[in-house]
């Protein structure tokens, strides 16, 4: 799976508020010789060394990123017609935040070297359960294995488990809010949707087993010292 002059990838997955953005950028903090070999495709705005890419590339990503979500949901139709939880519609702001950070995702691992670790937070797998969160239906193993065939392209997933209460607090407390598709729920349909979104997860784990990467599974309630120690032990 690995490419000669590209980095390793790693894509964090896990219920909202089990602390995956805080992981990927504590990893950032790790150096080995001094140099960082970690980097969080969240954080993309704040590595400006790696933006500069030339002109024919970066329209080569665009058009890759183009095709890719537009065969994505020619696929996944269905979910777009799915009763949700919440009020409105986020398709197309789902669409332009999965489009802005596959761009990059790929600008990334165009620049970064063979030594160093891509991690994917937000990435694909998330994109592809989370409006599972929201509805009653369950992810089918046909979708899970089409999806794996076609878009998933990791080395190692990191699967952050937390309880849906720990998880809900965490939300009801952090200071940049809930997530957009929670802000007008209520506490009831809030503890639902992450009841559903555990259940999804590890629905989504069970049948992916069979794949030839290494899938972390790592509490969350660890301390980050915890959490880092035991990735590093695992890759």
């Amino acid at each position: 799976m690995l490419q000669k002059n590209m980095p390793k990838l790693i894509e964090v997955i896990g219920l909202p508020g089990s602390g995956k953005s805080f992981i990927s950028s504590e990893l950032e903090t790790i150096k080995k010789n001094n140099e960082q070999i970690f980097f969080h495709s969240g954080n993309y705005n704040k590595n400006n060394k790696y933006k500069s890419i030339n002109v024919s590339l970066r329209f080569l990503i665009h058009l890759k990123v183009i095709s890719k979500i537009i065969i994505f949901y020619l696929i996944f139709f269905k979910r777009i017609f799915l009763k949700k939880i919440y009020k409105g519609s986020f398709f197309f702001r789902v669409i332009s935040l999965f489009y802005q950070h596959l761009i990059y995702i790929e600008i990334l691992k165009k620049k970064l070297e063979n030594n160093k670790y891509l991690i994917l937070e937000p990435g694909p797998i998330m994109y592809f359960i989370q409006d599972y969160f929201y509805i009653n239906e369950d992810l089918s193993y046909f979708e899970i294995r089409i999806f794996n065939k076609f878009f998933l392209k990791t080395d190692y997933i990191i699967n952050l488990e937390c309880n849906s209460k720990d998880a809900f607090n965490r939300l009801k407390s952090r200071k940049r809010g809930l997530p957009s598709r929670m802000v007008n729920l209520n506490d009831q349909k809030i503890e639902s949707a992450l009841n559903k979104a555990k259940k999804i997860i590890n629905d989504y784990i069970v049948r992916s087993k069979y794949l030839n990467l290494n899938i972390i599974n790592i509490d969350s309630t660890y301390s980050a010292g915890e959490i880092k120690k035991k990735i590093l032990e695992s890759i």
